[in-house]
C-alpha cells in the first residue's frame, strides 16, 4: 500500500495537498515526491474545507493540489470567488488534479488564479514530479516578482514622503538659496558635473550660490565576465519586456531564450534542468523539447544527467555553442558603441 504521510522537511515551501487528491493516487500507484526532488514539503490537508483555512492563514503555501472534475467542484469554485482573500494570491499555483477533458467552463474557473497547471490522470510518479517541479519555478519567479514589485512600491513612497519634506521647507526658506542647493542635490544625485545646470541658475545678489561638485571619478571598466553576464542579462530582459507591449504568443522564439538561458547559466556558474529550460523558453512543454533537441542536434547543447539524482537532466551548452554566443554578444556590443572584447578562441 503507497503511503501518503504528510512530509515537514522544511516549512517555508509548501505543497498543500486536497484530501480528496490521495485516493486517486492510490489508484494510479503514484508515490508522492520527496522535499529534496522538489523544494515543496508535501502537507496533506484534513479535509477539503481545511485548505480553504490554510491558504486563508500561510502566505508559504506554494502550491495546491486540488481534484476536480467540473467547474461544478465547491473547493475550486470557493478557491475561484475568494482569490483576492488569500495572502499568497501572487504567487499561489495551482494544480488541477482531474481524469476528464478541462471544459472551457472549467478553463475559465482556473483563470481566476495568477497561475495554474493540469495534471491529466492516469499519469506516473514521474509526472506528478515534473508538474510539481514546474510548478514550484513558476511560484519562485512570482514570488521574486512579488516582493520586487513591494520594493519599488516602497522606495516609490519614500521618495514621495521626501519630496514633500523639500516642498515644506522650500515654504519657510530663502527660495533662492534653497534652490541652489536642491540643484547641487540633484547634480550630485545624477552623476552630472552641474556646471550647466548651475549656468542656468546663476546667483543673484544676496544668494547663496551653491557648492562646485566635482566631476565623477571614471569607473573602472566591468571585468570580461562581469561584462558578458551585464549584455546577456540585458539581451534576456530586452526579449521579455516584449510582452508588455504586445499580445502573448506573437512573438515565439524558444531556441534563441534557450540559448540565452542558458549563456547566462554558464557565466554565472549555475546548471539548468530541462524542465526550467521549458519555463524559460516561454511555450508548452512538448515544443520546448523539440527545440531542445534540435539544438543537440546542431551541436550546441547537451544534456547531462544528475550524477545525484538520475531522473534529472541537465542541459549545457558546448564550448561551440558558448563560443557562437560570446562571439554574438560581442557583436551587440560593437552595435551598442561598446569596445569589443578580445577572447581566446579555438581555430
Amino acid at each position: 500500500m503507497i503511503s501518503m504521510t504528510p512530509n515537514h522537511e522544511s516549512a517555508a515551501f509548501v505543497s498543500l495537498v486536497d484530501s480528496d487528491c490521495p485516493p486517486l493516487f492510490r489508484q494510479a500507484d503514484i508515490v508522492p515526491p520527496s522535499f529534496t526532488e522538489t523544494g515543496l514539503s508535501w502537507q496533506l490537508a484534513p479535509s477539503r474545507g481545511a485548505v480553504k483555512d490554510r491558504l486563508m492563514k500561510d502566505e508559504n503555501v506554494r502550491v495546491a493540489l486540488i481534484a476536480a472534475e467540473t467547474e461544478e467542484d465547491p473547493l475550486l469554485r470557493d478557491l475561484a470567488r475568494n482569490i483576492g482573500q488569500l495572502p499568497s494570491r501572487p504567487w499561489l499555483h495551482i494544480v488541477l488534479v482531474t481524469s476528464s477533458r478541462v471544459s472551457p467552463p472549467l478553463l475559465a474557473l482556473l483563470r481566476h488564479f495568477a497561475s495554474w497547471s493540469v495534471l491529466l490522470l492516469p499519469c506516473s510518479s514521474e509526472d506528478l514530479r515534473d508538474t510539481l517541479i514546474e510548478a514550484a519555478d513558476k511560484s519562485a519567479e512570482r514570488h521574486r516578482l512579488a516582493m520586487l514589485s513591494t520594493a519599488i512600491r516602497e522606495e516609490a513612497e519614500d521618495l514621495l514622503v521626501r519630496t514633500r519634506n523639500i516642498v515644506g521647507a522650500l515654504k519657510n526658506a530663502n527660495t533662492p538659496e534653497a534652490l541652489g542647493n536642491l540643484v547641487s542635490i540633484a547634480d550630485r544625485l545624477s552623476g552630472g558635473t552641474g556646471a550647466g545646470t548651475q549656468a542656468r541658475f546663476a546667483p543673484r545678489p544676496g544668494m547663496v550660490a551653491p557648492e562646485p561638485v566635482a566631476p565623477p571619478a571614471p569607473q573602472p571598466p566591468l571585468a570580461a565576465e562581469d561584462s558578458d553576464r551585464c549584455w546577456t542579462r540585458n539581451l534576456i530582459d530586452l526579449c521579455a519586456t516584449r510582452q508588455n507591449y504586445f499580445p502573448d504568443g506573437l512573438f515565439s522564439d524558444p531556441a534563441w531564450d534557450m540559448l540565452l538561458d542558458l549563456t547566462y547559466a554558464r557565466l554565472t556558474g549555475k546548471r539548468v534542468s530541462v524542465s526550467s529550460l521549458c519555463i524559460a523558453s516561454r511555450v508548452p512543454a512538448t515544443t520546448a523539447l523539440r527545440r531542445i533537441s534540435d539544438l543537440v542536434s546542431e551541436g550546441l547543447v547537451t544534456r547531462i544527467r544528475d550524477e545525484n539524482d538520475g531522473r534529472r537532466v541537465f542541459v549545457d551548452l558546448t564550448d561551440d555553442g558558448f563560443s557562437r554566443m560570446t562571439a554574438y554578444i560581442d557583436n551587440v556590443r560593437c552595435a551598442f558603441g561598446a569596445e569589443p572584447r578580445l577572447r581566446m578562441r579555438k581555430a
